[in-house]
Order: structure tokens, then sequence, then C-alpha cells
């Protein structure tokens, strides 16, 4: 699946390139990415890390490309990435949200990162007090793992990461 990950926003990325009337070597000098990187990306046989794909997405002057299982999602939207006692159950609640695009968990397991649907109507005016009730509701408790019992179901926002999309 990883490699049909990449074809696709190796193809995405040429064909807005070329859209754009740039060459390859024009994009390469914008994101300070070798033309033969960008090459390689473009043809999916490169895996370039978020940082990457973030200076050729600005390079092309477009916002953030999201690839999901069926779609690629082009946007700048909320990124959360959050924490729980059992992050698995947590990521396991979170891929059924409608509130959410994109749900995944991190590479290393101790995270999960989502990306908030715009189209999503909320009762509340904040993603994060909407995500608050909807997780409420499903007996999840938001806050600090200390001051809740062994085995409960607690999560909470993690500060200062970038989601692992």
């Amino acid at each position: 699946m990883k490699e049909k990950e990449e074809y696709k926003i190796g193809k995405l990325l040429a064909s807005i390139r070329k859209t754009m009337g740039l060459s390859q070597t024009e994009v390469a000098e914008k994101s300070h990415v070798t033309r033969q990187n960008i090459s390689r990306i473009e043809l999916g046989k490169y895996s370039p890390g978020a940082d990457v794909i973030q200076r050729i997405e600005e390079a092309l002057g477009v916002e953030r490309i999201y690839i999901t299982k069926n779609n690629i999602i082009m946007g700048e939207s909320l990124s959360l990435i959050l924490g729980a006692t059992d992050v698995q159950e947590l990521y396991k609640v979170a891929k059924v949200l409608p509130c959410f695009r994109l749900v995944e968990l991190s590479k290393d397991k101790n995270f999960v990162s989502a990306i908030w649907d715009d189209e999503y109507e909320m009762d509340y005016e904040e993603p994060e007090m909407e995500l608050d009730s909807i997780l409420t509701n499903l007996n999840w408790c938001c806050g600090d793992p200390e001051e809740y019992p062994l085995g409960s179901k607690c999560w909470w926002f993690v500060e200062g990461l970038e989601p692992e999309l």
C-alpha cells in the first residue's frame, strides 16, 4: 500500500507542477530539493519525509496535501494530536468519528493524529470543545491520566508535535 500512496502523491505533484508550467529544475531550486529527488518522488520511487513534501508544496504554492486510502485531500485543516491511556482504543474510536477526515496512528503507536473535517456541522464553536463533547458521550475523560483510576479511558491533546500523516 505504501508504494500506492507514494505513486498517488508523486503523480499529483507532477500534475500540479506541469499545470503551473514549471520544470522539475525550477521546483527543485524553489524547494531546495534535488531535481533527481523531485523526479523520483513524481515517479513514486522515493518516499520523502513530511518536511520535503511541505517544501515542495510551498514551491508549488499549494496547501497541505493528505493522502488517505481512498482520497487525496488538499487544504489547510486543523490537525490534532491526541494521547490516551489506551491509544489503540482511542484510534479505533477516532477512525469512525464523522468529525475527522483522516485519522492515523503514529508509527510508534503512542499518539493518534487526526485532521478535522471542515464540513462537519458542530454543536460547539470550537473543534476542541466539540471533540471533548463527542468523546465524553462515548465515556472518555479528558485530562491528566493521573487524575483518573487505573483502566479509565482518558485522552488529552498533545502539544508541540506535528502529525505524522
